[in-house]
């Protein structure tokens, strides 16, 4: 008798029960909060959730395909963990803890980084400034394009490390920030207008400040729509890098490409990211907790799959 396909593994469980777990947390925290919910767009990105679960689901169920089973499932499931992590981010303002920019700037500082003169000195190089911007709003993209990659090429064991290690340092800064907030240098240095007309900086000193605001005061209005990146340190656009470059490997037409631009990546969350110089190392500290945490999480199922002897499901090509 053939065995129905399973409708979810074991890592995507894992996914989903702490997505629940921040549905939970955010709806606790919503009925305290002051702003308004944007309920219309919040119901959008539900709906959106819905059906590709939906199609996840009949894609194994049926047994039709299984990689379009896995890239609808996956993205479903990213979808709605990062809608309700960035949620659970922006519920946590106002922030009552004290920043620590000032202790990392006076890292920074001891280290040599001054973060306009960086800056300024980007606006000299155009090419190389426009090099690291792209490379700056690329991470995320990266992120999107390889679950679709894995996926469709039925490397299992690797989509899996890639969504369980986002999901955990996403976390994990979300909760550090909680505690120890950071903004990063734009919301306390002044850039001239030249430079900003030249750099034209991703993070610019007024998104800093408004992020100073939010952080400070709250938010008026609680919609996917509006939320931007709060956290500095560990800089997640570094982690984001990193587990984009590893999980690339098993794929060579990708690899290459994903470390070039990654690389570029690192002196782009400085210029373009408005992050303090040590937020890197902070970031690689995360990455390497994360992908050891992400590793823990998989190995009961990879010793599952090496003891029913099926030599398929979760290795790699």
């Amino acid at each position: 008798m053939a065995r129905t396909p399973a409708c979810y593994e074991s890592a995507e469980k894992f996914l989903f029960r702490i997505t629940l777990a921040l549905l939970a947390a955010d709806a606790f925290l919503i009925a305290f909060h002051q702003a308004a919910m944007d309920w219309p767009a919040y119901s959008t990105l539900g709906g959106l959730v819905l059906i590709l679960l939906s199609l996840g689901f009949f894609y194994r169920r049926s047994g039709r395909s299984a990689e379009l089973g896995s890239v609808t499932t996956a993205t479903g499931i990213f979808i709605l963990f990062t809608g309700s992590l960035s949620l659970f981010n922006y519920l946590l303002t106002p922030n009552p803890n004290p920043v620590i920019d000032h202790w990392l700037i006076r890292l920074d500082t001891m280290l040599g980084y001054d973060w306009p003169a960086i800056v300024a000195w980007s606006g000299e190089h155009p090419w190389f400034n426009q090099a690291m911007r792209l490379a700056y709003i690329s991470t995320l993209p990266q992120i999107a394009l390889l679950v679709v990659v894995l996926a469709l090429s039925n490397r299992v064991k690797e989509l899996h490390s890639l969504m369980v290690a986002v999901a955990i340092a996403s976390l994990m800064a979300v909760v550090f920030w909680a505690i120890f907030p950071s903004i990063g240098p734009s919301a306390y240095f002044e850039l001239p207008a030249d430079v900003l007309q030249r750099v034209q900086p991703v993070v610019s000193p007024e998104y800093g400040v408004e992020i100073a605001v939010h952080l400070g005061s709250g938010i008026s209005l609680l919609s996917p729509d509006e939320f931007r990146g709060m956290i500095a340190f560990p800089s997640m656009h570094i982690v984001l890098a990193g587990i984009a470059t590893l999980h690339a490997r098993c794929i060579r037409w990708l690899f290459l490409p994903y470390a070039l631009v990654n690389l570029a990546v690192v002196p782009g969350v400085l210029v373009h990211g408005g992050h303090h110089l040590v937020d890197i190392p902070g970031g690689i500290a995360l990455l390497v907790v994360a992908l050891a945490c992400a590793r823990m999480v998989l190995e009961p199922q990879r010793r599952q799959e090496l003891a029913a002897g099926t030599g398929t499901v979760g290795l790699s090509r």
